[in-house]
């Protein structure tokens, strides 16, 4: 009940940030557009031993082998857009399409950022279910990642995937900590289990502490 009631306001809010950044298309983009294009451009024209010794461009593939994995993977709708723009020889390409495919690679890798947004509003604790929406922890929290000024700014003018790399984070924080909660929750398991099965103490209440001794802490 409560995922449904946060979908019915977080659905309208993906929706509204997605379509500013559909206005923002037509943009102002800097040189990290180009590095970006060039990225795609070695990772579909050449063999992968080649990727990080191209130098046509003074823009070298230079992040990890994961990030030039995406560039790999985008670089094979890209070519259904303009294919002129995977030609390395191409410098400073920036047809219609071209402009059009990679204002919606950042959109559509976006998405792995907001099912990271998802997941941290899913495991807020609610002290109490208040029923305005501004004071709706997970509702402030989604406006203040999903409509991050700095985020847009960088990403949908500027150029880059920091959405998508932010994703990435919030999910594995959230993976981390249920892990860690699994594991705190098995270790209280075990010592309330050893507690247990201790022999009471005598009427003195000065006990048998030699039993405590054999309780590994």
């Amino acid at each position: 009940m409560a995922v449904s009631r946060m979908w019915s306001w977080l659905l309208p809010l993906v929706i509204g940030v997605t379509l500013f950044k559909c206005l923002l298309i037509p943009a102002y983009y800097s040189t990290d557009f180009e590095v970006h294009r060039n990225w795609m451009a070695i990772t579909y024209s050449l063999p992968m031993s080649k990727w990080y010794y191209e130098e046509t461009s003074r823009w070298r593939l230079d992040y990890p082998p994961f990030f030039a994995w995406l560039e790999y993977y985008l670089s094979y709708y890209a070519q259904f857009f303009d294919k002129e723009m995977l030609v390395v020889q191409n410098l400073n390409y920036t047809s219609d399409a071209t402009v059009l495919f990679q204002r919606l690679s950042v959109i559509v890798t976006d998405m792995v950022f907001i099912i990271g947004v998802v997941a941290c509003c899913q495991n807020i604790k609610r002290t109490k279910e208040s029923k305005e929406i501004l004071e709706k922890p997970d509702f402030i929290l989604a406006v203040l990642l999903l409509c991050n000024f700095g985020i847009l700014i960088v990403d949908h003018i500027h150029f880059q995937y920091n959405g998508f790399l932010f994703g990435m984070l919030f999910l594995s924080i959230v993976k981390m900590f249920k892990v860690l909660w699994k594991i705190q929750y098995n270790n209280i398991s075990y010592y309330m289990g050893q507690l247990a099965a201790l022999p009471p103490l005598n009427q003195t209440g000065s006990g048998n502490m030699s039993h405590c001794r054999g309780l590994n802490m």
